[in-house]
């Protein structure tokens, strides 16, 4: 409202508008008398609708109480409704704004009302002084008075694993390109060790609606739990203990120990490195850089990369084979099986299944069989304690391919160790000659009377190089040295199903042929009469 008289020219406008809008309306309703129908509304018998009552108040909010009296409606106070909701625990105030020169609500008749329908707990002051304030004005629905404290329901009781600690790091060569990646946080268990308690139930805590009377809490229920086949209760105690080792698994009341361990999907930095006291199962690939030991059988669906996997006392099936980009190594006390080896070493404590392996080298403490598929092995080298199957052995390229054969368990496990020192010593090399060919040498850093603390590093770090390139020879010279000592037995075979190549070399004892011209389905032993390799045609 401007406060000031109209002008006449806008005193038409509005008059014209009026028009407009009966006229608009006289197409569906017909021609509408205002002042009759105004009149019917507010002055009949049963007082004026809802509606009529809402839209007077609001005018009456907009344009003063003067407006209204113009209209003809008396005055009228405003209201106050209390409502009790949620059974009990709210209480809610609607104040209606007085009309005309109405007398407005008041903080004492809201809180009148509250008393005189037994609202007496949980009465927030400060919010029945809002709620009048904002009602003067405009009005408020649903504002919150006073609220209950509701009650605590009682907890049932339940299976409470005892923290165990985290899998500590396997004592295998983890790969020197993981170091940042953190082991799994799988916790595992021993035989025997006390893996859970069984809490009783815990009562609930009452509580109170807002008319003051208290809601009983209801008590929690005991379990009956369902002890799976791996897991001990002492009824006693309690407790519950682990009848082998595995990690616990936990499924509402059932408890049991579980001596397989199944990753969904591949085995990478997100889940970490892997030791675990049973059987695992990998779902997808072992990407680089991980290290996953298990101390039974392991089955890996997908393939390895450049990671290292160990079976302490079980063998391991890789379905898709081994990439091993010159750092792979997968290892089993018993046998190992993969669809193909690449650039990497792979022992088997038993016998050793692949169907192609090219620059790997490939160990087997009863035999290594590349028959099936492909059946090629090119270049690298093969141990084998008693027999090698292969159907093709060797390149025409001249790609250098050994096959020693006569090794014992114990030769492969202190091979294993050789090999595995060897791969750490080389990627910390490499690690130390990259991080050096970054950083630079500079001479201003390198002053001998005034060297910076980023000089004193860069030259702790070519120091390093030194050492590491000197140690990689040593662990080299001893690999060497330590396979041409494993020439006690001459009792091992190589069966060629096939062909061949021209410069292979075979180890049988202390024996050694060289393959001059290619050669097809034939068998290497040693012969002890002539004191060497003899090849014999197979049949």
């Amino acid at each position: 409202m401007t406060g000031r008289a109209l002008r006449p020219e806008e005193i038409l406008e509005l008059e014209d508008k009026l028009c407009n809008v009966l006229a608009g309306l006289s197409a569906t309703e017909g021609n509408l008398d205002v002042d009759s129908e105004f009149k019917e509304i507010m002055f009949n018998k049963s007082g004026p609708s809802e509606e009529a009552f809402t839209e007077i108040r609001e005018m009456s909010r907009r344009f003063g109480p003067r407006l209204v009296h113009l209209l003809g409606f008396p005055p009228a106070p405003g209201t106050c409704k209390v409502r009790v909701l949620d059974q009990g625990m709210r209480a809610v105030v609607d104040i209606e704004p007085a009309t005309g020169d109405g007398l407005p609500v008041t903080v004492e008749q809201v809180r009148k009302i509250l008393q005189e329908q037994s609202v007496v707990f949980g009465l927030d002051d400060a919010a029945v002084e809002k709620a009048v304030e904002s009602g003067r004005v405009t009005g408020v629905t649903g504002y919150q008075v006073a609220k209950g404290i509701p009650m605590q329901p009682g907890k049932d009781g339940r299976l409470a694993v005892v923290p165990q600690q985290p899998s500590a790091p396997p004592p295998v060569a983890v790969p020197a390109s993981a170091v940042a990646i953190p082991f799994s946080e799988l916790a595992t268990v021993a035989n025997g060790q006390k893996i859970a308690r069984l809490l009783p139930p815990v009562p609930g805590t009452p509580g109170r609606d807002v008319h003051g009377r208290d809601i009983a809490a209801g008590a929690g229920k005991p379990i009956a739990p369902a002890v799976g086949k791996n897991v001990s209760l002492d009824a006693h105690e309690g407790c519950f203990y682990a009848k082998c080792p595995g990690r616990v698994v936990i499924d509402g009341n059932r408890i049991d120990v579980e001596n397989l361990m199944v990753v969904p999907g591949d085995a990478d930095i997100s889940v970490g490195h892997i030791l675990f006291p049973g059987e695992l199962a990998i779902r997808g690939w072992v990407r680089s850089g991980l290290s996953i030991q298990a101390d039974k059988d392991i089955v890996i669906e997908g393939g390895v990369e450049a990671a290292t996997v160990r079976a302490v006392d079980g063998s391991i099936y890789i379905s898709k084979g081994v990439q091993g980009s010159g750092r792979g190594m997968v290892q089993a006390a018993w046998d190992v099986t993969a669809k193909f080896v690449e650039q990497a070493t792979v022992i088997a404590g038993g016998i050793l299944k692949t169907q192609s392996a090219v620059n790997s080298e490939l160990a087997g403490g009863d035999a290594v069989v590349v028959t099936e598929g492909r059946g090629v092995v090119i270049g690298g080298r093969i141990y084998a304690g008693a027999r090698v199957e292969v159907r093709d052995l060797g390149a025409g390229s001249g790609e250098s391919t050994v096959v020693q054969l006569g090794v014992t368990g114990q030769n492969l496990m202190a091979l294993t160790k050789l090999k595995a020192r060897r791969q750490a010593a080389q990627k910390a090399l490499d690690d130390a000659e990259a991080a050096l060919n970054r950083f630079g040498l500079s001479s201003e850093a390198l002053q001998e009377q005034a060297m910076t603390d980023e000089g004193r590093q860069m030259l702790k770090l070519a120091k390093t190089v030194i050492v590491l390139c000197t140690r990689l020879k040593k662990i080299q010279q001893e690999e060497e040295g330590f396979i041409d000592s494993m020439k006690n037995r001459t009792d091992g075979e190589l069966d060629v199903r096939g062909r061949v190549h021209r410069g292979v070399r075979i180890l049988i004892g202390p024996a050694t042929y060289y393959v001059s011209e290619a050669l097809s389905w034939v068998r290497f032993k040693y012969d002890a009469t002539r004191r060497g390799i003899k090849p014999i045609p197979l049949v």
